[in-house]
């Protein structure tokens, strides 16, 4: 019996006939979920990843055991409706719809055969924006098998008030924002519904239940795994940029597993502390947690305060933060050998 070649296929086909058969070999609970901004644009490091570096995880994910898998089946898998999730799952976004998507990744998925979703923010894209792609050329994705969902309009920072600007008039804005990003994909594409990615990674609890009840699970920009007890509020994300494109760092992260954390105090990563900490509690597990180790942005290895042994444990901020974006990022190894993964972000003001 010949051996059947999902690269000579048309792209829709081979993309469903991989979903269809590789779950079947073997079955896990748990997905990680790679973001992309920019491919090949050297100009902007910080978000932009190299053509070598994107063509050497691409092979990676077909050569080291991973699952491609479309967003929809995570969130299937998220909301209860499937759990039958592929060991070494694997989700790509693209976030802010720029040109090189169309330009480099989307023929480099077509040849390989993997699904992808793209967080578009319209009013770029309706304004002609240099440098991102047209509804028209996002169409001719569609209809190759890509799938688009709501990143806003204006790429806003959700948690940014304005001078003098009350809750409610916060919250009447927002809303509007989220809600133009809803209408002007459903006018133009048939989108992903019911996912959302936050501009810039930003959240805090009151724009998150705001999405939750417009029915969202929303994707933030922190690191780590996908399991049965992620925050549909917060679902983390491995940023993919030239900085992070080293390939053993890749294969650790596509290889790791969600950290079984129960609780975080406080969850709001929006803080006026410039040496903030949180209260981890974990779950069950069969990671190491002797072996246990925290990074904190810039700073290097946190100590970690253990308050209950192998359940609940301090960790914060080596040194004051200036104001702006960071985190911490733990892990500990499995009996598998492979790595549990959890992040924290904070938004220093």
């Amino acid at each position: 019996m010949d051996v059947l070649n999902l690269r000579s296929l048309p792209w829709v086909l081979a993309v469903a006939i991989a979903w269809m058969v590789t779950p079947l070999a073997l079955a896990a609970d748990s997905a990680v979920v790679l973001m992309y901004h920019r491919f090949g644009e050297d100009r902007h490091p910080s978000t932009s990843i190299r053509i070598d570096q994107f063509e050497a995880q691409l092979e990676h994910l077909r050569e080291g055991g991973c699952t491609v898998i479309p967003l929809a089946h995570l969130l299937a898998a998220l909301e209860g409706e499937s759990t039958d999730l592929p060991d070494r799952a694997v989700v790509i976004t693209i976030d802010d719809a720029y040109r090189s998507v169309y330009d480099i990744a989307f023929p480099r998925f077509k040849e390989y055969g993997y699904p992808f979703t793209v967080f578009v923010a319209t009013d770029p894209v309706d304004s002609g924006l240099d440098g991102h792609m047209t509804w028209e050329q996002m169409r001719e994705m569609q209809k190759a098998g890509a799938t688009f969902a709501n990143h806003g309009a204006g790429h806003l920072s959700l948690i940014e008030r304005e001078d003098d600007e009350s809750e409610d008039a916060w919250r009447e804005r927002i809303g509007a924002d989220v809600a133009k990003g809803r209408k002007r994909l459903n006018e133009e594409l048939d989108p992903l519904p019911g996912a959302f990615a936050y501009p810039y990674g930003e959240y805090d609890p009151a724009v998150a239940d705001m999405l939750a009840d417009m029915g969202y699970v929303s994707f933030g920009q922190q690191s780590g795994a996908v399991g049965p007890l992620t925050d549909r509020r917060a679902v983390p994300r491995y940023p993919m940029a030239e900085a992070f494109g080293d390939m053993t760092q890749f294969r650790t992260k596509v290889a790791s597993l969600p950290m079984p954390v129960t609780a975080v105090e406080p969850w709001n990563p929006v803080t006026t502390d410039r040496q903030p900490s949180i209260v981890i509690t974990v779950g069950p597990t069969d990671a190491r947690l002797t072996e246990l180790a925290c990074f904190v942005s810039s700073q290097g290895r946190a100590e970690i305060e253990w308050l209950e042994a192998g359940k609940r444990f301090r960790v914060g901020a080596v040194k004051p933060f200036e104001k702006g974006r960071q985190r911490v990022n733990c892990t500990a190894p499995t009996t598998s050998g492979r790595y549990q993964w959890f992040t924290h972000p904070w938004v220093i003001r």
